[in-house]
């Protein structure tokens, strides 16, 4: 095995590691090696602390002089809340950096590769594609957010491979399986807020928390985001009463169930309507304004065709089991409009395929 590449792939599990702990920046892993070892491992640290670069260095202390440094992200070359970590690098005596990807920020977007190489370092950008994608795919929600502000927006859902989400009953538990279920807990877990429409809660009466295959709460949760135009969500709903970070999106409610929600924590934010509903456009307006980087869309097929319709998705997750649910009334993964000529569907720029035990997941992005 060429060890350069078993280098950066350590730098790769490094970010994957704080994924979704880094927010709002993104996710950096950094290998620093020298005579032939890793001398230090870092990541990157809650916001205002440490980059993973200079975890590493500190790791490394002396070997880092003439050592080679293995970055998934391009170093920055500026000021921030903290300080530049290319001084740091040059300090340090870094011979040479490898790096997977150009850091997307207009303040910086190559700025820290040519400082590096006017103090005489070596910058070489990794050519291995497998790496460069994953390396992408950590900080895909910090390349939207830092050049457009908005945020990253994930459709996910599991169906059956006749393209059923649940009976013509309703009954979807499970349709997926516990592979693909692990992994959506998973992508809780690094997004800001998770959406689902009000039937979803009627239905499912979800929880919408990130844990672990022992269902117990991980240490990061996603504020959970409930579409409910008429005011409808029960008062004994889990996710009201469990003590999580929950908004309801609504045009109108009582005023006495708003009074309650409210003091069980709950905020309510009341939104205009349009002709589907909730105008989702305010709704991720209202999301961005909150900071959240990252939004995962659970459900209902309404919410699902309405985000398509806008076309405001930026990448699909879609888990197939190998059932057939049949049955002309049986529930499909997307309503909304539509498009009246196939010439005119929304088309994957690009897409791959993941196994989860004995389902199949089609990731894409239009």
């Amino acid at each position: 095995m060429d060890l350069t590449i078993d280098y950066m792939q350590q730098a790769i599990v490094a970010a994957r590691g704080v994924e979704g702990k880094t927010m709002p920046n993104p996710p950096v892993g950094a290998a620093i090696v020298g005579s032939g070892k890793i001398v230090g491992l870092g990541a990157t640290q809650i916001p205002g602390q440490d980059h993973a670069e200079i975890v590493a260095l500190k790791q490394a202390g002396k070997a880092s002089l003439g050592a080679e440094m293995y970055v998934t992200l391009e170093p920055c070359g500026s000021y921030g809340r903290t300080p530049p970590c290319v001084d740091a690098i040059i300090s340090a005596g870094i011979s040479r950096l490898h790096v997977a990807v150009v850091d997307p920020n207009p303040n910086e977007n190559g700025k820290g590769i040519n400082k590096l190489k006017e103090a005489g370092i070596e910058v070489l950008m990794w050519q291995t594609q497998e790496f460069v994608l994953e390396a992408k795919s950590l900080m895909e929600s910090y390349a939207k957010h830092i050049v457009t502000g908005d945020p990253f927006i994930t459709l996910k859902y599991a169906m059956s491979v006749d393209g059923k989400i649940a009976t013509s009953t309703g009954k979807s538990k499970w349709i997926s399986g516990e592979q693909s279920r692990k992994a959506v807990h998973r992508m809780r877990y690094v997004s800001g807020a998770v959406i689902v429409g009000i039937e979803t809660v009627l239905a499912d009466n979800p929880e919408l928390t990130a844990r672990t295959e022992n269902e117990e709460n991980l240490d990061m949760q996603p504020l959970r985001v409930v579409i409910d135009t008429n005011g409808r969500i029960p008062i004994d709903a889990k996710l009201v009463n469990d003590g999580g970070s929950t908004l309801i999106a609504c045009a109108e409610m009582d005023p006495a169930k708003q009074k309650t929600l409210e003091s069980k924590g709950i905020i309510i934010e009341k939104l205009p309507e349009d002709d589907n509903g909730i105008n989702l456009m305010s709704l991720i307006g209202i999301l961005r304004d909150k900071g959240i980087v990252s939004i995962l869309i659970e459900g209902g097929s309404r919410i699902a065709g309405s985000m398509i319709d806008l076309r405001v998705v930026d990448k699909f997750v879609v888990f197939i089991a190998p059932i057939v649910i049949g049955g002309s009334n049986s529930l499909g993964p997307i309503s909304g409009s539509g498009i009246d000529n196939v010439s005119d569907a929304l088309k994957f720029k690009s897409s791959q395929f993941k196994k989860y035990g004995d389902d199949i997941a089609i990731i894409g992005y239009p």
